[in-house]
């Protein structure tokens, strides 16, 4: 893994700002586990108000990991890809310090903290860079 440069810990600031918010990860986590919800199916299972929710699924739609569906009336939100998903899984797994989220883990680790890449190369697959992460996992051994 090369050097981080003042830019590019710059730019994984701005990221990590992006899930220092509650709300967005009460939001993330329910698109995880339900899949697509319509924004009043993501109001009643997050108890996220309106407004608030909205203001939320802005950011988080600006930021490129969720993805609206419009169906006549009714807006759907969804992650937007499955590296998105992944990323989301591993993020909340190490912040809750969750053993069952290692194999997302080891996933993210193997797709983006391995190997020597460019900068250009890391833009474009875009997100959250993570480091390798290796803990003590009585299974791998």
């Amino acid at each position: 893994m090369s050097a981080l440069s003042v830019e590019e810990a710059r730019q994984l600031v701005e990221r990590i700002k992006l899930f220092a918010q509650p709300q967005r990860l009460i939001i993330l986590d329910a698109l995880l586990e339900k899949g697509s919800l319509a924004v009043g199916e993501l109001e009643a299972c997050t108890g996220i108000g309106q407004p608030t929710l909205s203001q939320q699924l802005g950011a988080l739609r600006r930021a490129e990991i969720v993805v609206p569906r419009r169906e006549s009336r009714t807006i759907h939100y969804s992650l937007a890809s499955e590296e998105d998903g992944l990323r989301v899984r591993a993020l909340l797994g190490l912040l809750r310090g969750d053993h069952a989220a290692l194999p997302a883990l080891h996933a993210v680790s193997e797709r983006y903290g391995g190997g020597k890449r460019t900068t250009a190369q890391r833009e474009a697959e875009g997100g959250a860079q993570f480091a390798r992460i290796r803990m003590n996992d009585p299974q791998r051994q």
